[in-house]
């Protein structure tokens, strides 16, 4: 497995000719969980607190495990039942809190099964302030927090951002020039530095494969010193609220190789 993700990531970073991600020598490492000390099978609250240290709450309701693939590397395999609909109903979610800082980058790989129904969306791991708490229609009026979630759109990927300036009630899209396809790793990898108090310097970037697909920069994502990134949120289910949002086959992903750092 790790073979098959590297040979993608270098086929597609030797061919752009758009930015490419590189890491600086120099950084300093908040988390890394790949599951290969993990234990094979269910992957409930127990087992995610022994891989991430330490977690505000878990939703999982055995539809996480954890899977030996190709040349007995682990992954979390993620199960979203047919039919099924928002966070009770398919996926699994927890908040592993972070130190407080201004600028983080999160990077993980996900592959999509083959058969994969993304039907019209769903929602996928980011970086937040506040935990779970700026999501599902909760808009952060004062500045106080914000989320920044991907969201796979049809089979397109976004950062589905929410913060105190944000359009409408149920957050921005921050679309992402890329298309995801079942049967191929991707990695993800998001940097987040927030504004300084009361200026618009705030910067959202991010590369799938080490392509850069999208930034939002100039911007106020927090007011004062408040809205500090201070969690990760493990967030994926299909949704939306209503059932056209459903899958109609049973669907999975495929999570690995969890790095949350900063830089010099």
């Amino acid at each position: 497995m790790q073979i098959t993700k590297c040979l993608l990531i270098l086929a597609l970073t030797s061919c752009s000719s758009m930015q490419q991600f590189t890491s600086k020598p120099h950084e300093e490492g908040i988390l890394h969980v790949d599951f290969e000390q993990s234990a094979l099978g269910d992957y409930d609250r127990v087992s995610i607190e022994a891989d991430f240290d330490s977690i505000e709450w878990a939703l999982t309701k055995q539809r996480g495990h954890i899977v030996s693939g190709e040349n007995e590397n682990q992954f979390l395999r993620v199960s979203f039942p047919k039919g099924s609909v928002g966070p009770e109903q398919g996926g699994i979610q927890f908040v592993r809190p972070l130190k407080p800082a201004k600028e983080y980058y999160l990077t993980y790989d996900l592959y999509f099964e083959e058969g994969f129904d993304f039907s019209k969306g769903g929602k996928l791991p980011g970086l937040t302030s506040g935990g779970a708490t700026y999501t599902g229609g909760v808009h952060p009026d004062e500045g106080q927090g914000w989320s920044a979630r991907y969201m796979w759109v049809a089979n397109k990927p976004i950062v589905y951002l929410y913060y105190k300036d944000m359009a409408g009630k149920y957050g921005e899209s921050l679309p992402l020039n890329a298309e995801i396809k079942p049967g191929n790793w991707y990695t993800f990898t998001q940097h987040i530095r927030v504004n300084q108090p009361d200026q618009e310097n705030a910067l959202i970037e991010v590369w799938i494969n080490g392509q850069k697909v999208g930034s939002k920069e100039n911007f106020a994502l927090r007011k004062g010193d408040l809205g500090l990134i201070d969690s990760f949120y493990f967030s994926t289910f299909h949704g939306g609220a209503t059932a056209d949002w459903a899958p109609q086959t049973d669907s999975y992903i495929r999570f690995d190789n969890f790095r949350i750092y900063s830089k010099d």
